[in-house]
């Protein structure tokens, strides 16, 4: 049966119009958009409705959006605006005699403070407002200013907003849109009166009365404070600032209050029971040649009744605004905010407004911008960020690459710590790829190492399009010039093409082996049963020490899991993957777990934008580097080794006390030990080798190789530790976190080059790309797909077979299984 399908026109950018009785919509475009949702019109909601419209024009749901249409109905004049569920409903049902809807007129206003900047998205919230329209008595005439002498002599210390949009904002009501009528505006002259020397008199009661020949009379009535602690004179960074502070006190203190003027001069509300004589009133001003606001009027006490306005159905409602100042109080500076459900009951608690889940999700967008920016502002300060960095921590390096129009290609950086700390490190470096997933996408390489208590040490970080030759080229040269081809070095990755490749190309002389976790599960999808127990045999025979145990566990493996083995044989080198046959010093790393785990804590800054992104490596960077140098220093100057390996060698040292040792050349140090498991192994204590193969190849002397040690440290002053190789002291681990790795400051407080901040930086083309957001990674060249628990007797075909990623298993395809590594 064919899914339902609702089909929506609407154009945008466009006001309306009073042509004498009757009200018409002038279009701001050429064109109609079209909308197809996959939805009965039942099924439609408002919020949906609204997210697809953002989407459809691009709009980054920051503003309000008004969306209205003409009802089918006869001597339809006026326009009906949706806000609801029910609205929304209302306006799909509505048809005529060919099956056709009417155009919907879409609105977008950036001006925060709109009364309507808050209404639910959902009709779970409470609302009975089905209607909105124009009211009948408007008066179109927007150009009156204020005239009076006094008024025009204080607008030439200030920026008069009027000169740039010549408008006056309409009068804003929760549920309708009022233009002035002339006895609104004779009533905002009275409140201008007020501010050249009525405060504080009861000379607006006066006047009102005056008006209507109606004696005046005496009225006491209680006075209470707004709670804004505003005073004449106090000056606001932004407009917005100050706009965000009289909606939380008007939430918080249980009033309501109209707008009379916003614009790009100037502020001006009154309270909402202005007509029953509340004298609150509050007029602020952009000062001249500045960018700040100022308080020029202020009468802080209301005379309403609070339970009146609380009650009002047309009440104002919370703002993505008013959000972002709660996260701003509750978690500054950080990017890590709680979700957008469990916003909706912390703005209730902090501020006494409802807001709806959209507005808290666009809210919670808008605290994480002022961190760092939006995303194409991320691109557009890279350059100046990398400079900071490199100020913060010397010796840092970073590379920035664009294409012919200026939009980011590439990124590169590595923090002159790691750098410097890698001379401590063994050499070899384990580079992975993980899809980033924010709106822009791309993927974020990593070049780590393993430190000796195997725990992973980052060395450099990149930004690319993509896993791709050219990328990880472009990579790979970078990385060299921090580390250089050393002799020695080894690499460890998965088996992506374009990385195998750049490696050879860039690194010819270093050593390459494939991760033998990815590897096992490649081979296991090429066997239909037991393949858990495939991929350990698999494993077993991988980590080998010696060719001989080597060929007896393989050949058992090729007879048990012919396929498997045929599958080996003929796509992967046995030396890319086989511990006794790799050429280099690989020592005990046998899997990519390391650049997995980081990769695993970075999952959620993954959907962060660019610089946010960086700020969390940095900040787990630091913290691992002042946690591992702790933890070196807290070392006893008895114990030479760190503290794996002093653990390890304990338990050899005990094991050894039991083996028959024979010397056999006391000149060059070599012995014949008696193995428990009846062998006799010899060890040559001065080339630090052993016939098990576990001397050579660790690094660290074996069970054998302990005993040879206890049995020659008679009479000599020689000690175990003294075998071991030197990365592995706790002299070069402290080396390695020596130095401290500190935070990019907030960019106010940024001191750049002019020469810098002349560097500008696009974002890249963002293409949507269809279906959902991918989540987790594709598996690598070979990787198995997964196929599920079992296909039974339908094998690969019909309803018995399994639907592969639902198979219950996927894990095992994302993570290394291997303890090689900690996440620490």
């Amino acid at each position: 049966m064919a899914s339902p399908i609702t089909i929506i026109c609407f154009d945008y950018g466009g006001s309306y119009i009073k042509d004498g009785a009757d009200i018409k919509w002038i279009s701001g475009e050429d064109q109609i958009h079209t909308l197809v949702m996959k939805k009965s019109v039942e099924e439609i909601t408002y919020s949906e409705l609204v997210e697809c419209i953002c989407r459809k024009i691009k709009a980054n749901g920051d503003g309000m959006v008004k969306i209205s249409y003409f009802p089918l109905v006869l001597y339809s004049n006026k326009p009906s605006y949706i806000w609801s569920d029910e609205d929304v409903l209302g306006y799909l049902m509505q048809v005529n005699h060919d099956k056709c809807r009417s155009v919907l007129h879409v609105e977008i206003s950036s001006d925060m403070d709109d009364t309507y900047g808050g209404l639910p998205l959902s009709g779970d919230d409470e609302t009975d407002e089905s209607y909105v329209g124009l009211s009948d008595g408007e008066d179109t005439d927007t150009e009156e200013d204020e005239t009076d002498e006094d008024e025009s002599e204080e607008d030439e210390t200030e920026q008069d907003g009027d000169e740039q949009d010549g408008t006056n904002h309409d009068h804003e009501m929760d549920g309708m849109v009022t233009l002035y009528t002339a006895e609104q505006h004779e009533d905002f002259e009275l409140h201008e009166n007020l501010e050249h020397g009525y405060e504080g008199t009861e000379v607006g009661m006066e006047v009102e009365a005056a008006r209507e020949g109606v004696e005046a009379t005496t009225v006491v009535e209680e006075e209470w404070d707004d709670g804004l602690d505003l005073v004449k004179g106090q000056e606001f960074r932004t407009k917005t600032a100050m706009q965000v502070l009289v909606q939380r006190g008007a939430h918080k203190n249980g009033f309501e209050y109209d707008t009379l003027k916003s614009d790009t001069g100037r502020f001006v509300a009154r309270c909402r029971g202005a007509k029953e004589g509340c004298k609150w009133y509050l007029r602020v001003v952009k000062l001249k040649n500045s960018d700040l606001w100022t308080v020029r009027t202020y009468v802080k006490s209301h005379t309403c009744s609070v339970v009146t306005t609380s009650t009002l159905r047309n009440g104002r409602r919370g703002t993505p605004q008013v959000v972002a100042s709660v996260l701003g109080e509750e978690y500054p500076g950080r990017y890590d905010t709680p979700r957008s459900s469990d916003l909706i009951s912390m703005v209730t608690r902090k501020v006494g407004v409802k807001v709806s889940y959209a507005t808290a999700w666009r809210g919670k967008r808008l605290a994480a911008n002022e961190v760092r920016g939006t995303p194409e502002e991320s691109f557009s300060m890279i350059h100046s960020y990398m400079h900071m960095l490199k100020l913060k921590n010397p010796d840092s390096v970073s590379y920035v690459e664009v294409d012919a129009a200026k939009r980011f290609k590439y990124l590169f950086f590595a923090f002159g710590a790691s750098i410097e700390g890698f001379v401590a490190m063994r050499k070899v470096i384990i580079v992975d790829g993980t899809h980033l997933k924010h709106v822009y996408g791309g993927v974020l390489l990593v070049a780590t190492a393993q430190d000796p208590d195997r725990h992973h040490y980052p060395i450099a970080f990149g930004v690319v399009d993509g896993e791709k030759d050219e990328s990880w080229t472009w990579f790979m040269n970078k990385l060299r010039s921090v580390i250089s081809d050393v002799d020695g070095l080894v690499f460890l990755s998965d088996r992506n093409a374009s990385l195998i490749k750049s490696i050879r190309e860039v690194f010819p002389t270093a050593a390459h082996g494939y991760c033998v976790w990815h590897l096992s599960q490649n081979v296991k999808g090429h066997v239909f049963n037991n393949r858990d127990v495939c991929a350990i045999k698999f494993r077993e025979c991988a980590y080998a020490y010696t060719v001989a145990e080597f060929d007896v566990l393989y050949d058992a493996f090729s007879r048990k899991y012919p396929s498997a083995a045929e599958y080996l044989e003929k796509s992967v080198e046995v030396g890319k993957w086989a511990r006794c046959y790799f050429e280099g010093d690989r020592y005990n790393v046998d899997t990519t777990n390391a650049a997995e785990s980081i990769n695993g804590v970075l999952r959620e800054a993954r959907k962060y934008f660019m610089l946010p992104m960086i700020d969390v490596i940095i900040k787990k960077m630091a913290e691992w580097f002042n946690k591992h140098r702790k933890k070196a220093a807290q070392i006893p100057a008895t114990k030479k080794l760190v503290p794996t390996v002093e653990t390890q060698l304990s338990k050899r040292s005990l094991e050894a006390r039991c083996l028959d040792v024979v010397e056999i050349n006391s000149f060059h140090l070599e012995y014949n030990v008696n193995g428990s498991d009846g062998k006799v192994y010899t060890v040559d204590l001065a080339r630090k080798m052993c016939s098990c193969r576990c001397f050579d190849i660790d690094k660290i002397p074996c069970v054998h190789a302990c005993a040879a040690a206890k049995f020659l440290s008679v009479g000599t002053d020689l000690h175990l530790q003294d075998f071991c190789s030197v990365y592995y002291t706790v002299e070069l681990w402290a080396l390695a976190y020596c130095r401290t790795i500190y935070p990019v400051p907030h960019q106010s407080e940024w001191v750049i080059p002019d020469e810098i901040r002349a560097l500008k930086v696009l974002p890249p083309l963002y293409v949507k790309k269809k279906g959902p957001t991918q989540k987790q990674r594709f598996p690598s060249a070979g990787e198995s797909r997964g196929r599920g628990r079992g296909r039974g007797r339908g094998m690969g075909r019909g309803r018995g077979r399994s639907r592969g990623r639902r198979g219950g298993r996927l894990y095992e395809y994302f993570e290394c299984g291997s303890t090689s590594a900690t996440a620490e």
